[in-house]
């Protein structure tokens, strides 16, 4: 594996760095005393692992692939083959980035057997833009997952609340069941659940004393996520305390959401991260 180039996008008190590997947004800083996105110490991002933290492309499908819409074949990897692929830098200017990559039936032992084009156009100035665009290149539609799986910083995941799924009904996997959200949102344990959802987020952060909004386009799912002090203990690339430094918030067509891609009809998942002081 050649070396990674990092890309820097944005300007003084608004820059940030991605990776070609995954199209990846590793760190974007808001005009706040802390960074938007928490990206783990032990991040590997030499091109030989997915990067943890940051907001890795989940796509063409998400999570464990035996779930999928998408049906690609046992053994492939969860979530997608975005994150693991060298992207080109298509477009470089002062404030944004541009990537893309091509995947063909038999790449990657023909373990998605459709042609598509995918593009990440990457955004900041006042605010953070990351926009997936996906493009069928074959003769038939087919299903696809996608997902901006962004690892928000918090100043303590147990404090915080989060708004905008109120009466939203959810696939909750920690405990394999279907409910509907009543009230705000605050995690008590581990969590991983995918909401029916076309809402904004607001993440209310007591501790730092900020709300992050996550505002959403194309999109008919939101992912909240975070494996606790159990899960974390079992991830490699994080730290036995950091689970309590980010919550995932994912702009998402997941599971029940996936969409069909026909030919000649670009599909686009657009996410807008936004930061300010809680009243």
């Amino acid at each position: 594996m050649t070396e990674i180039d990092i890309h820097t996008f944005g300007r003084h008190a608004n820059a940030g760095h991605a990776s070609p590997f995954g199209a990846h947004v590793l760190d974007w800083q808001p005009n706040s005393d802390h960074p938007l996105l928490w990206l783990s110490p032990r991040a590997v991002t030499d091109g030989t692992a997915p990067i943890r933290g940051g907001i890795p492309v989940c796509a063409p499908w998400f999570a464990a692939p035996d779930q999928s819409p998408a049906m690609p074949p046992p053994g492939a990897p969860a979530h997608g083959l975005a994150r693991t692929r060298r992207w080109e830098l298509e477009e470089r200017a002062p404030q944004s980035l541009t990537y893309s990559f091509t995947h063909r039936r038999a790449d990657a032992g023909g373990v998605f057997p459709h042609d598509f084009t995918a593009r990440v156009v990457i955004q900041g100035s006042e605010e953070l833009t990351v926009a997936l665009t996906l493009v069928n290149d074959d003769d038939h539609p087919f299903a696809v997952e996608a997902a901006l799986h962004a690892y928000l910083a918090v100043g303590d995941v147990k404090d915080i609340t989060i708004d905008g799924l109120d009466g939203a009904p959810y696939y909750d996997a920690a405990k394999g069941r279907n409910a509907v959200q009543k009230g705000a949102l605050s995690l008590v344990g581990p969590t991983d659940r995918i909401y029916v959802s076309t809402s904004p987020i607001h993440v209310m952060d007591p501790r730092w004393g900020r709300r992050i909004t996550v505002d959403k386009s194309g999109s008919g799912t939101t992912v909240v996520w975070n494996p606790w002090r159990e899960g974390a203990a079992r991830i490699a690339d994080m730290g036995d305390d950091d689970w309590q430094r980010f919550v995932c918030v994912e702009t998402a067509n997941a599971r029940q959401r996936a969409i069909t891609l026909w030919p000649g009809h670009p599909r686009r998942l657009t996410a807008t991260y936004g930061v300010d002081q809680m009243d």
